[in-house]
């Protein structure tokens, strides 16, 4: 039996039997190896018989980490977890390099800043949870592939119920757009958020989102304004399986780490007394976690760092886009520079807002699609949609 520690008359024979001829055959029959002989015969040779005794099997070299460095990761931690920001073994690292708490050479691996959190107790270990080994991640490999949209439930400091809807980038996990309503999501909050993204980051080639209603009428026969908008910018928006919330797995994790934050900030601060005040901090939360936050996924990087202009993306950055806002004339035409576009007598008085994207031009009002079309570079003045022949035209049309 190879590498079996063998008892002490076994070891003598070993060592002093130098006349052995055949040593597997003796190893076969005392069911040691080879190489515990030799070790054995060789340390009898250098030392004799106090060679042949146990030894210590403490490493040489003993590298603990003192106790102040472990003192500061557990005070990184606690203070880590005061802000609502993660607070496990990577986050503490980075923490600890970023803030140049420790030198490179100095701070701990990031095993060695989980064995310490153990010794202390401040990890409760779930041995039912599934280990991340068998997880298959999947992201899209460029930014702006595709971005995931949901909204989520949260409350003033009243308890009045608001909405927050969020879009995140797949790829970067850069948070796009973010903001807040009264009640529940409904397809104008979900449509600003993510008209307000495109403003800013360009249009996307796909839109991920679940089912909800305000989101997605495709498996009910219809087609919700979200879906038509999406549609008529040259997006293409798809929808997770029924209950299946892994598809966004990325937007559903980000409520954990917002609500974290945002817990921590209200503990700090108190709850916000209106939605200006809450939209607020979310903007504050969306700066936060594009260019500060280290993301696990992005390997300690931020998202900011990892969406920049410098790396190709899917959908050009808003540089062609551009977005203008306006009334709709009595005569119901809109301005969008350099053309004049007739969208129709009865949106006159509409606020509209247009995304011009090179000559492709939508128009909408709220979540409201007016118009899309083509312009035409040649023309100043762009002219109604000319109406769809019916088949009343056609039986009175002359021959």
């Amino acid at each position: 039996m190879a590498w079996t520690v063998a008892p002490m008359d076994v070891r003598m024979a070993a060592a002093l039997a130098a006349e052995i001829t055949n040593v597997a055959a003796f190893c076969r029959d005392h069911e040691i190896s080879r190489k515990t002989f030799y070790k054995w015969k060789a340390r009898f040779d250098a030392q004799g018989v106090e060679g042949l005794g146990e030894r210590s099997r403490r490493p040489r070299r003993v590298l603990a980490t003192c106790a102040e460095v472990e003192d500061l990761v557990v005070r990184t931690r606690k203070e880590l977890a005061e802000a609502g920001a993660d607070h496990g073994p990577d986050p503490i690292r980075w923490q600890l390099l970023g803030a140049g708490l420790l030198s490179a050479e100095l701070t701990p691996s990031r095993a060695t800043i989980a064995r310490i959190l153990a010794r202390r107790g401040l990890v409760i270990a779930q041995p039912q949870k599934r280990p991340r080994s068998s997880l298959h991640r999947f992201v899209y490999p460029r930014p702006n592939d595709c971005w995931q949209s949901d909204w989520t439930a949260w409350q003033l400091g009243d308890t009045t119920p608001v909405a927050i809807a969020a879009t995140l980038d797949d790829h970067s996990r850069q948070l796009v757009g973010i903001s807040a309503a009264g009640g529940d999501g409904d397809g104008e909050l979900v449509w600003s958020v993510m008209a307000d993204a495109i403003a800013r980051y360009g249009i996307p080639a796909r839109s991920l989102t679940d089912n909800g209603w305000c989101y997605s009428g495709t498996r009910r026969g219809s087609q919700v304004s979200f879906e038509r908008n999406l549609r008529a910018l040259g997006c293409h928006p798809i929808c997770s399986t029924p209950y299946h919330p892994q598809t966004c797995g990325k937007i559903e994790r980000f409520w954990q780490t917002l609500k974290k934050w945002l817990t921590a900030h209200h503990h700090r601060h108190g709850r916000p007394a209106s939605l200006a005040e809450l939209n607020q901090t979310l903007s504050q939360f969306a700066a936060y976690y594009n260019t500060c936050r280290p993301h696990r996924a992005l390997h300690g990087q931020t998202p900011h760092a990892v969406s920049t202009p410098a790396r190709p993306h899917a959908r050009p950055l808003p540089a062609p886009l551009s977005v203008h806002h306006g009334t709709v004339t009595p005569t119901g035409v809109l301005t969008v520079r350099p053309y004049t576009i007739n969208v129709g007598a009865r949106w006159a008085g509409h606020r509209a807002t247009a995304i011009k994207d090179g000559d492709h031009i939508t128009i909408f009002s709220g979540n409201r699609l007016i118009r899309a079309l083509d312009a035409d570079p040649q023309r100043h003045y762009q002219p109604a949609q000319p109406r769809p022949t019916t088949y009343r035209d056609r039986e009175t049309k002359p021959q």
